[in-house]
This record gives structure tokens, sequence and C-alpha cells, in this order.
């Protein structure tokens, strides 16, 4: 390709100069877009179109008269030499399938698929290679809504697409459409007839990757078109960049001398083939067509050859010798051309093979850098297996946790269970207490009582004559045992019978060792209450006995029955005695196992 002419770039700059003094009448606004990008909107002669970014993708919606399938060609389009000869070499060198007919109308599905195989058989460097594409489901995003991955051409299609060389979905997003168009479906038309505007602009936008900043105004004043408002914006790049190229560009290949450009007219197959020529095709294709004259002209030379034997057998008695002299030296010629042509084709082989070389030298290269891309990707699984083996640890961290925290809780459940034992205790220990200590005040209070009445017995001098009268006395009860009954063993007897009751209410609610404790104070309670009644009986028969006995023995029963009444003191204080110490190494040991759990 060639590039701008002086004076097309002249123009160029002047209109940039005009487009930065001129802000009223042909304003140029540029509005920066969220991805860093810059759209530039102008006015052109013809309408107004917004200024093309350089290296945007080629336009690829289908305008509204082309959606339209064409009818029936009634005047074929007249195919050039140069056009057919395209058409061949491209047909030889399996680029184009061999029966398609130069004359017949190219649609969008076919110049695609051609697009690409040409770019991988003709380019003789892997930088401007488009491969096809390939489909992952759930993971590769359609282009197009109208091309699925059954289209026998989606590959084709598709590559276009994620090569950024023709605009569809993928690069919507890239030159910042509104969310609604995002939204929208993208169709590409397959069946729908190649314009000339498209033939151009996906062309171009594979052999360049920089194109020239271009708008309609750009375009006509380099190429003169006036119908250059009906030209898409992202396609005046393209059309610039192929007029910059003269007599080898597209333009002037496929359609000749034109003020009208008609961006929307259909193609022939002929036109695509010469569009596909061009370029960095264009070698490869030349030495095709070299190769196809060549044979030609050896099938010509034979031809010739046979033409003249045939002439020879007739005219041989004539001369003979003259015409087998003539005829040797056009073999010789032949010869001479064939060695030539051979050395030509070896020439051509050893550049191709050179070729080759370079191209395994790049392989050698991709193959290195795909190996250590492939160190880097188990770098990364090993790192991810690492993340996920700490994952799992945490996991069972926090299983131990969880199980530690209920631990914790039937811990706490169980303390709580020992406090409430142990409150139990307590409070049954206490009433134990306050029951003996109330015993042992009254004991004292009755042998304080006995003191002074032997003492005021003693002092009057009483002295007592055991008589009949006497017996009846002791037998009616009005004798002075009745003092007695005011500290009445009956009463002791009660109360203790009342706090077995509670103690044992309170044993209900319990269980474990505090259940034993209070079962052993409930014990040695009702131990206290039958020696109690045992002694009260004891009592009674003792007072009969005292009925009977004489008076003068008054003192000393007076002095046993008070020492009677200390012992049964004393038995109680050392019942009660007994039963708080039992109680408080009870309340003890509940403590230290409480303390050791609590500790644990």
């Amino acid at each position: 390709m060639k590039t701008l002419t002086t004076q097309q770039e002249e123009l160029l700059s002047s209109d940039d100069h005009n487009d930065e003094i001129t802000e009223q009448g042909n304003v140029d606004s540029m509005v920066e877009q969220g991805n860093g990008k810059m759209e530039v909107k102008s006015k052109s002669p013809n309408s107004g179109s917004f200024f093309s970014v350089p290296g945007i993708p080629a336009p690829s919606v289908v305008s509204a008269s082309v959606q339209v399938l064409p009818g029936k060609v009634l005047v074929p389009a007249a195919v050039d030499q140069v056009q057919g000869q395209a058409l061949a070499a491209l047909q030889v060198l399996k680029v184009i399938e061999p029966d398609v007919q130069p004359s017949d109308l190219c649609t969008r599905r076919e110049y695609a698929r051609w697009l690409v195989s040409a770019s991988s058989a003709l380019s003789r460097s892997t930088v401007s290679k488009v491969y096809p594409a390939m489909y992952i489901d759930n993971v590769t995003e359609l282009a197009f809504d109208d091309v699925i991955p059954e289209d026998p051409d989606f590959s084709s299609i598709q590559g276009l697409a994620e090569a950024g060389l023709i605009e569809s979905r993928l690069s919507r997003r890239d030159i910042q459409l509104s969310a609604e168009e995002d939204d929208s479906p993208f169709y590409f038309s397959p069946e729908s007839p190649l314009s000339r505007q498209d033939l151009v602009s996906w062309k171009m936008a594979l052999e360049k990757r920089q194109l020239p900043e271009a708008n309609r105004k750009v375009l006509y004043q380099v190429s003169g078109f006036i119908d250059t408002d009906k030209i898409h914006p992202n396609a005046c790049p393209a059309l610039v960049a192929d007029l910059s190229s003269g007599e080898q560009g597209i333009i002037a290949l496929a359609f000749g001398y034109t003020r009208l450009f008609q961006p929307d007219k259909p193609v022939t197959k002929a036109q695509a083939a010469m569009a596909l020529a061009t370029g960095d095709a264009s070698e490869i294709v030349s030495e095709e067509l070299a190769r196809i004259e060549a044979e030609s002209v050896a099938e010509n030379a034979v031809a010739a050859h046979s033409a003249l034997v045939a002439q020879v057998e007739k005219d041989i008695n004539a001369s003979f010798e003259q015409e087998l002299f003539i005829e040797r030296e056009k073999i010789s010629a032949v010869e001479r051309m064939a060695e030539e042509a051979r050395l030509e084709l070896e020439r051509l082989r050893a550049e191709r093979e050179e070729d080759n070389l370079a191209l395994t030298k790049e392989r050698a290269a991709i193959d290195s850098e795909m190996e250590v891309f492939s160190k880097l990707r188990h770098e990364v699984e090993d790192q991810l297996q690492s993340l996920m083996n700490d994952r799992v640890e945490i996991a069972h961290e926090k299983e131990r946790i969880s199980k530690l925290r209920e631990q914790a809780e039937v811990e706490n459940k169980e303390i709580c269970r020992l406090q409430y034992e142990l409150e139990v205790e307590r409070k049954a220990l206490s009433m134990a207490r306050a029951w003996a200590e109330d015993e042992a005040k009254r004991v004292r209070e009755q042998a304080i009582a006995l003191e002074e009445a032997r003492d005021r017995w003693e002092r009057h001098g009483i002295k007592v004559v055991v008589d009949d009268d006497l017996r009846k006395e002791a037998s009616a009860g009005v004798t002075w045992l009745n003092a007695s009954e005011q500290v009445s063993v009956q009463g002791t007897v009660d109360r203790a019978e009342s706090l077995l009751d509670k103690l044992k209410q309170m044993a209900a609610d319990i269980r474990g060792k505090s259940r034993d404790t209070l079962d052993k104070i409930i014990h040695m309670v009702s131990q206290l209450i039958s020696k109690l009644r045992e002694w009260a009986c004891k009592t009674g028969k003792q007072a009969e006995e005292f009925g009977e006995a004489a008076i003068s023995k008054v003192g000393k029963s007076a002095s046993e029955l008070q020492l009677s009444a200390l012992e049964v003191g004393s038995g109680i204080k050392e019942g009660a005695k007994r039963v708080a110490g039992d109680c408080r190494e009870g309340v003890e040991k509940i403590t230290q196992k409480f303390t050791q759990k609590f500790k644990t």
C-alpha cells in the first residue's frame, strides 16, 4: 500500500487547522468517554458526521436498502480481465471455491470467509493473519445474534469480530454506545449482499493497524465523491487509506473511475477477489499469476510444437531438412524457456523455504512463551491449592471452636446446676443449724429453770413424804413433775419432724452428691427424733417410778432429772454439731468440686 500523497497530507493538515479555528461554522467537539477514548464530532460539507478515531472497527451494520435481498440479475456485470485473473489465482490458491462465478453477487458471509482464508494463505507475516474463532460454551460471547455456533461460517465471522476488524457487540462498548444500544440485538445479516463500503473498510482494517484520521470532509477533498453523506463515518479512514494507494487501491482496481461511490451498492465476486488480491496478498497472487502464465505459455508451446510436427509430416517431402532445423531451434528455445521457468520456480521455492524457516523460528519463540505461561499457571495452581488447604484448616478450627463452645455451654449448665445444689445444701444446713441452735437454747433454758427450782426448794427446805396421797397426786398428775410440761419434749419432736419434711422436699429437687449429703442430714435428724422419743418414754417411766419413790429422794430425783435434761441438751447439741459438721464437709466437697470444674 502507498502512503498519503503530499497534496492529500496538506489537505488533511489544512482541514485540522480549519477545525481548530472555526468553532462556530465547523465545530469539532471532543467528548472523553469512560474508557479513555476520544470521539470527535464534526460537520462535513454534505451532512453532520463525527470525526472517526483511527483504528476503530470497520462498520458492519447493514443498511436498510442492503438488508432486502436483491432480485434476479437481468444484466450481468462486466468482468474485467484483471479481476478474472485475480479470481482464478485465488481459486488455484484454494482461497475461493472453484465453482464461484465472477459475475455473481458476493454475500457478506462469503467475503468474511474468504477474508479469513486469504489472511491465512496469502499473508507472509503472522502479525497480519486472522485465525478462525473457537466457541466455548458458557465462555465465548457471541458477536452477532444471527450468527450462531451451528452456522458453517461462524468461526470466520466470529474471528473477524474478535480480532476487532468489524463492528460487533464485542467492540460496541469500546466505541461508547448508550446502555439501550448495548442491550439491543446486533445482527450481521450474512445472507445480505456485500456493499462497496464493507468491501473496502473490512480489507483496509485488516491491512493497516493504524488508519489516517479522516471524516467526510477529508474524504470529499481526497476522492471527490459527491455522495459522501451516504458513507458511514467509520468507513472514512479506510476509504482515505485506500485512495492513498492510487492505482493499486481497491476502489481503482474494483470500481474504476467514478464520482459516485454508492456505498450500499452490491459488489460481484470478481470485485471481491480483486480486493482480496491487493495489499500484502498482491505478491503471492502475482507469483501465482506468473506461474499460471508460464504454464499457459508452456501449453501454447506444446500446442505449437504439435502443430509444427503435423505440418512437418505433411510437408516432409518438400522441406524436411529445413523444417527439422527450424523445429530443433524452436525446441531449444522452449527448453531454454522451461529452464528459465524451472530456475524461477527454484528461486521461489528457496524464498518459500526461507519464509518457512522464519515461521519455524517464530513458532519456537511462541512455544517458549507458552512454556513460561505454563509454569506460571502451575505456580498459580499451587498457590490456589495452598489457599484451599488454609481454608480447610480454618474450617477445622471453626469446627473445633464450635465444639469447645458447646462443651463450655454444657459445663456452664453443670456449674449452674452445682450452684443450685450448693445453694440448696446451704439452705438445708442453715435450717438444720437454726433448728439445732433453737433446741440447744430451749435445753439451756430448761436446765436453768430446773436449777432455779432446785435452789428454791433447798432454800425453803421442802421435804416430801411419800404416802398414798402422794401416789394419788402423782397418778393424777398434780405433782411437781407437771412443771416439765412447759418444756415438753413433744414440741421438740414436732419441730424436728417439720424440719425433716422440709429437707425431704428439698432433696426431691436435687441429685448427685448433694442428694447424698441431704440424705445423711435427714438420717441424722431421724435418729435424733427416735432418740428423743425413746428418752420421752424413758422419762415417763422414770416419772412413775419417782411418784412411787420416797420424798427423801426428791433432791436426788431432781438432780437426776437435771442431769437427764443436761444429757438431753448435750445430746441435742452433739447431734446438731454432727449434723452441722457433716453439712459443712458436704458443702466443702461440693465447693472443691465446683472449683476444680471451673478451673478445667
